[in-house]
């Protein structure tokens, strides 16, 4: 802050003893007019820097033409009474006396129009604080008070450029120090992570590698133990066939939408139910027969020709299955049975039932019973195959299970044959021609009276169940032996 340019206070010279005394007394009475203390600007704070300037307006003001024999600026003392001088004008003149030291040379007094400012050079902090202006008329006086604050400077940044590198190199090398070491330390958490997943990857290869080599052994195993099971079940067929037996529908359990021949070897649906006798062995709910035979011991194969029909159900049910109302066939209520539900889809009639298909569509079916060691099979006489296989204790009479099913939009009204003998190839049984009769509908058949017995003659007319006029479906039909 710049300094103030000092003016001389100069004390005037009365110009006569009577006009001085007159003056005085004129001065005096209105300095006595004014209050005891006066407080000015007591209250009022005045800032400063450290190091700075401070300049502190004295809040008493000078009347035009007033003598004052003292001005005194000095610090409240804690007791009363006493004060500790700042600086002092005594008749004009700047006075040591009683001057604190540490204000000695940094004061000064300067006169303006109405009164006087205090200036302190160099501000230290032990500089705030109150202050005191005292003015003196004679015996009179009368004083003001301010108060000092001193700001301490904000930190200045640093203009040296020496000093700012001195300072920011050290920080930049130790920032750039630690950038390398974080990139080392990731530069190897990713070789270690990348290591990792090569491990990982050489030891899935080789998982694989080994797990590749089980299942090929695995695999070789499977088809060694096929090959050994479709021999088997071939020597099983072939051993099957020596146990043929010929077997004969039961009228007295067709359902009476049944057609038999005469001589009990076909069957087929008819359109709509006869008028048969209700025995009770009857089925009269599912489209079944059962075969005239019952076994109880040993072992019986026979063998039945389905032809290009889409739908079939073969097997052996116990005999005492029930006849009435729906029956659910199951191993569980007596039945071991197999279907063909659409081309080349069949089931086992499990619980649940077991899907599977077939290499090649069986024209001829063959049905092997072994009381004994429980065994029921099914082979595909076409191929020589092994179809499906159940296995039971059984303990009670056994019979045949036969069921043309339904007509399947005219693609099913072929019949079941019951073959009189073994079967060598499929050109023992013809191609059979379906034809539709113009009187129902149903299915003319010829069949080859050789292979015909002539049993059965007490069952329904021949003229009523197979139509008066026959096609050569099973004309030239023959049956080969071993």
């Amino acid at each position: 802050m710049p300094h103030a340019r000092k003016t001389p206070v100069h004390m005037e010279r009365p110009p006569s003893p009577c006009g001085a005394w007159l003056l005085g007394c004129l001065l005096t009475l209105a300095f006595l007019q004014l209050p005891a203390q006066v407080s000015g600007d007591a209250d009022k704070f005045y800032l400063a820097p450290l190091g700075g300037t401070a300049e502190l307006p004295c809040p008493l003001l000078l009347w035009p033409g007033m003598v004052l024999s003292e001005v005194r600026w000095q610090r409240p003392a804690h007791l009363p009474g006493t004060s500790k001088a700042v600086h002092v004008l005594r008749d004009g003149q700047d006075s040591d006396e009683d001057l604190m030291p540490e204000y000695k040379g940094r004061t000064e007094l300067v006169r303006d129009a109405n009164s006087y400012t205090l200036h302190i050079r160099n501000v230290r902090l032990e500089d705030r604080g109150p202050y005191q202006c005292q003015f003196r008329v004679g015996n009179q006086s009368r004083e003001g008070n301010v108060t000092l604050q001193v700001a301490a400077p904000a930190p200045t940044s640093l203009s040296s450029p020496e000093v700012a590198l001195s300072v920011v190199l050290p920080i930049l090398g130790l920032l750039i120090l630690l950038g390398i070491w974080v990139i080392c330390k990731q530069k190897r958490s990713k070789e270690k992570l990348l290591y990792e997943q090569v491990m990982e990857v050489e030891n899935l290869l080789e998982d694989h590698a080994k797990e590749k080599g089980r299942l090929h052994k695995a695999l070789k195993k499977l088809r060694k133990e096929l090959k050994l099971k479709r021999a088997a079940a071939n020597a099983g067929w072939r051993r099957a066939r020596l146990h043929f037996v010929v077997v004969t529908l039961d009228p007295d359990t067709a359902h009476p939408k049944l057609i038999l021949s005469e001589d009990r070897r076909c069957v087929r649906l008819g359109d709509k139910k006869r008028p048969v006798p209700d025995h009770p062995q009857r089925f009269d709910f599912v489209v079944s027969v059962l075969g005239s035979e019952c076994f109880t011991t040993g072992c019986h194969y026979w063998e039945v020709y389905v032809g290009e029909k889409t739908k079939w159900i073969l097997g052996v049910c116990s005999e005492s299955v029930s006849r009435k109302g729906k029956v659910t066939a199951s191993p569980a209520n007596g039945h071991w049975l197999v279907r063909q539900s659409r081309r080349n889809e069949y089931e086992a009639l499990t619980s649940p039932q077991t899907y599977f298909r077939l290499k090649e569509s069986p024209k001829c079916v063959g049905v092997f019973l072994d009381y004994e060691a429980g065994v029921i099979s099914f082979y595909n006489v076409t191929d020589k195959s092994h179809i499906f296989t159940f296995t039971h204790s059984f303990s009670s009479p056994l019979r045949p299970f036969f069921e043309p099913c339904l007509h399947d939009e005219g693609r099913n009204t072929a019949p079941l044959i019951i073959c009189t003998e073994l079967q060598k190839s499929e050109a023992s049984i013809v191609t059979k021609q379906e034809e539709k009769s113009q009187a129902n509908g149903d299915v003319s058949l010829k069949v080859n009276p050789t292979l015909l017995s002539p049993q059965g003659s007490e069952l329904l007319p021949f003229n009523d169940t197979w139509p008066s006029n026959l096609s050569p479906a099973l004309q030239g039909f023959k049956a080969p032996s071993l």
